[in-house]
This record gives structure tokens, C-alpha cells and sequence, in this order.
């Protein structure tokens, strides 16, 4: 399974935290999907902090998440970083810079703010992807997010994606896309507390 990534869209941005938690005695980051899911996070939160505008950082991190690769639960494999470099050298990314970002510590501390941002969320987000538009989720209506972007935006020029006939909200029922709902809080601590050695 890939890293979930949460879509604030009216900051027209990626958040790379999804439904991680932030366990403060230990200082752990847990996330649902396991150590690689925190490593591609992470990977992800310096490539949108080196290359700030999204035409580049998504396509990279769209490269990453569309590998198709497992995610393991509680390791970090070699394929993960394999899998980076050899988007961020489809995207003509420098691989250095993610890497420093990465091995400095930066990285992290870009999570803990994603974190902060995440936990800051109203209403709360319950799973992923958690798409908000003017800071209004779209719950289970995220597919169709364009239409509520294009309802939702006042300049007069409209962006091309908006300018279709096509596009109208509709309370008709419409495929979806799985999404991946946040782990009671509980569960997590359990987890961290029998992984750390705990009885």
C-alpha cells in the first residue's frame, strides 16, 4: 500500500502526514502502513520543501506513490529508496539534496509540522485522502474535487480545468477510490508499546 497523503487544496498543496501519529513521551512517528510509509513521508515533506512549486514536487511524489510497491509493516526496505531516486531522476531532481534533507534531520522535523497542521484540522480528518476545499472537507465526494475547486474560485478567469460543461456537482452515486481510515489512538500506543520491547 502507498503513503497516504492528505490534499489541502485550497493552499493548492500536499500534506505527507496522513493518518501518522505523533506518540510525544517517546517522540515516535507511527505510521499505519509501517517504517516505509514514514520514510517515503519524509522523502516527500523535503522534495515539497526543496521544490516549493507543486508542477515539480507533485509529479515526483505522483511517481513514488503510482510504483505499485508494498508497503511492509515496521520496516524501512531498500526498494523505498530505490524507488525516489528513480523518480526524482525521471523529474531531473537532485538526489542529494532529498538525501541531506533526509539524513540531516530536516525532513523529520517537516513531519512534525505536517503533524501539527493535521492535528489542527476542523472538523478532523478521518481518513485519507482528506481533501478540503476553502478549508471545507469534501468527505467522501474527494473524486470530484475540481467541480468544488471551480465552484469555490472567484477570479473572473476562470483556470482551464474549470471551463468544461461537464462540470456540475451530483448527489449520484459514483466509483470511489478506497480510502484508508485513521487507527484509534489506542491501537497505535499498543503497537509502539509491544514493538519497544514493552509487555
Amino acid at each position: 500500500m502507498s503513503p497516504k497523503l492528505n490534499l489541502i487544496s485550497n493552499q493548492r498543496r500536499l500534506v505527507p502526514w496522513g493518518n501518522a501519529q505523533y506518540v510525544k513521551p517517546k517522540k515516535t512517528i507511527i505510521c499505519q502502513h509501517g517504517e516505509d510509509e514514514c520514510y517515503l513521508n519524509t522523502i516527500h515533506a523535503c522534495a515539497i520543501s526543496i521544490w516549493p512549486d507543486p508542477r515539480k514536487h507533485f509529479n515526483f511524489i505522483y511517481c513514488i506513490e503510482n510504483q505499485g510497491l508494498p508497503i511492509k509493516d515496521n520496516q524501512h526496505s531498500d526498494g523505498m529508496e530505490a524507488v525516489w531516486k528513480a523518480c526524482s531522476a525521471r523529474s531531473g531532481m537532485d538526489q542529494k539534496l532529498i538525501k541531506d534533507c533526509y539524513d540531516s534531520g530536516y525532513g523529520r522535523k517537516l513531519l512534525l509540522q505536517y503533524a501539527t497542521e493535521t492535528d489542527h484540522l476542523y472538523p478532523k480528518h478521518l481518513y485519507v485522502p482528506w481533501v478540503t476545499v476553502n478549508n471545507q472537507p469534501l468527505y467522501d465526494k474527494y473524486e470530484d474535487f475540481i467541480t468544488y475547486v471551480c465552484n469555490a474560485y472567484k477570479d473572473k478567469d476562470l483556470v482551464r480545468a474549470c471551463l468544461s460543461n461537464s462540470l456540475k456537482v451530483t448527489e449520484e452515486k459514483f466509483s470511489r477510490s478506497p480510502v484508508c481510515y485513521v487507527e484509534i489512538r489506542s491501537q497505535i500506543q499498543q503497537r509502539l508499546h509491544c514493538c519497544s520491547g514493552g509487555t
